[in-house]
């Protein structure tokens, strides 16, 4: 206890034993050694140096609408960056117009949803809206729908670097963020920690946006599963399955020939919708989101994600990928 002690005469807000499954859009999770909530960039730093220092491992998260903890918990600090209790007013939005377009800087700890939701006439993240969790780490997975994603409108992005032993805020282009389908530098990489952005966004009417932002959350909310789950499980496949198993499949055919293939469709393919391991389950309207019905472990969890991949091995001779992170 006596470090534990020690970082809260300096960190009062420190807490120790904090369930993690409360800070999980899953409900599933352990309890955390340490724990400490901020929005406050300054005091993420601070309390990052004294980690370090006391040689504690540390987490970084946003909404946890993307992370499966273990029920052993995380036996370190974690750190929840995110904004709560948020109105338009205190957004704190830096603003530069240039000829084509609409540079803005916002704080990453920002909820993504929000964010959208409050960008008035400016446009190019109507797809967003919906989105679980915070600006953060929508980067972090390249976050995207309706074939777009988030790379399209950066423009950098601001880092706490932590590989060193010194702590160092650094500006990143675009490019250094060598985004990819659902992914990114950031991702896996607890190195980095991103702390504030710039978003290329271009002005249009207001109005129109709010059509497309209705539109879209429309569209979500017919192929959204209810329940508490941390969105798609697995990314879609890139590349192509052998001619030899699309025969047997005839309508996977044009996803063949765009060499982008849906992880749900290749799941519901398998008959393991509504498959069901302990507490969790596939989702019988959306084959690549897991359920937690009630009482849902983490061990459930992996049990059905290893039976997914397994059997789309089997069937399909292919790889499925993880999109969401596991501690």
């Amino acid at each position: 206890m006596k470090i534990f002690n020690d970082l809260k005469n300096d960190f009062p807000r420190l807490e120790n034993n904090i369930l993690l499954k409360n800070y999980s859009t899953f409900k599933i999770g352990g309890p955390a050694k340490y724990f400490l909530r901020t929005s406050d960039k300054k005091e993420l730093k601070k309390i990052i140096e004294r980690a370090k220092q006391e040689n504690i491992k540390f987490l970084v998260i946003g909404a946890g609408s993307n992370i499966l903890f273990s029920d052993n918990g995380f036996d370190g600090l974690v750190i929840v960056y995110k904004a709560d209790n948020l109105l338009r007013e205190n957004l704190n939005i830096e603003k530069r117009e240039n000829k084509d377009n609409v540079i803005i800087k916002v704080d990453a700890s920002i909820p993504f949803s929000f964010l959208i939701s409050e960008l008035k006439n400016l446009s190019g993240l109507e797809w967003g809206i919906g989105i679980p969790g915070t600006l953060g780490g929508a980067i972090n997975g390249n976050a995207g729908a309706f074939n777009e994603s988030i790379s399209d409108c950066i423009e950098s992005v601001n880092v706490i670097d932590v590989s060193s032993g010194d702590i160092i805020e650094k500006k990143m282009n675009s490019r250094d963020c060598l985004f990819g389908y659902r992914s990114s530098i950031f991702k896996g990489n607890s190195d980095l920690l991103i702390v504030s952005v710039e978003l290329k966004l271009f002005k249009d009417k207001e109005e129109d946006i709010k059509k497309r932002i209705l539109d879209n959350v429309s569209k979500r909310m017919v192929k959204q599963p209810k329940g508490f789950s941390i969105g798609s499980i697995f990314k879609n496949y890139y590349g192509s399955i052998e001619e030899k198993i699309i025969i047997n499949y005839p309508h996977l055919k044009s996803f063949n020939e765009k060499k982008i293939i849906p992880a749900g469709l290749l799941i519901e393919l398998c008959n393991l919708k509504g498959k069901q391991i302990g507490d969790s389950k596939i989702s019988d309207e959306h084959a690549n989101f897991i359920i937690n019905l009630k009482n849902s472990t983490s061990s459930d969890v992996i049990d059905l994600i290893n039976l997914v991949k397994k059997t789309v091995k089997e069937n399909f001779l292919i790889e499925l990928e993880e999109e969401i992170k596991i501690f």
